[in-house]
C-alpha cells in the first residue's frame, strides 16, 4: 500500500474537520471557510480558532483561545498528535470548540 503525502493526509483532515463542524447543530451559527489549506473558523463574538497546514515542517497547527498547539502525524496510531501534550487534533478541537460555545461539541478522530 503506498503512503499517503503530507499534502493529502493533510487536505483530508482539514476537510474531516469543516464536514464534521457543519454536522454538529452547536456549531451552526458559527462562520467556517476554508483558502489555501487554511480553516478559519469565526465565532459571533469575533473569536477565532485557525487550523492549518505547515508543509515544511509537515504539522497542522491550531490557533485558539486555548493556545497554539502543533500537530505531527503518528503513523502508527493514524492519527495527528499534539507532542507537547499527546493530545489528538480533534480532542484539542473539540476541547476548544465546547468552551467557546458552552456547549459540548464531540469531533472524531
Amino acid at each position: 500500500m503506498a503512503d499517503i503525502s503530507y499534502s493529502v493526509r493533510a487536505s483530508q483532515m482539514l476537510d474531516n474537520i469543516l464536514e464534521q463542524m457543519e454536522a454538529e447543530s452547536a456549531c451552526d451559527d458559527i462562520d467556517m471557510d476554508m483558502v489555501d489549506g487554511v480553516l478559519k473558523i469565526v465565532f459571533e463574538d469575533g473569536g477565532q480558532i485557525i487550523v492549518n497546514r505547515q508543509e515544511p515542517l509537515e504539522q497542522l497547527w491550531v490557533a485558539s483561545h486555548l493556545g497554539p498547539a502543533h500537530f505531527s502525524f503518528d503513523t502508527e496510531r493514524n492519527l495527528w498528535i499534539d507532542a507537547k501534550n499527546g493530545s489528538t487534533l480533534m480532542e484539542t478541537l473539540s476541547q476548544a470548540l465546547t468552551l467557546k460555545l458552552g456547549e459540548t461539541v464531540t469531533l472524531r478522530d
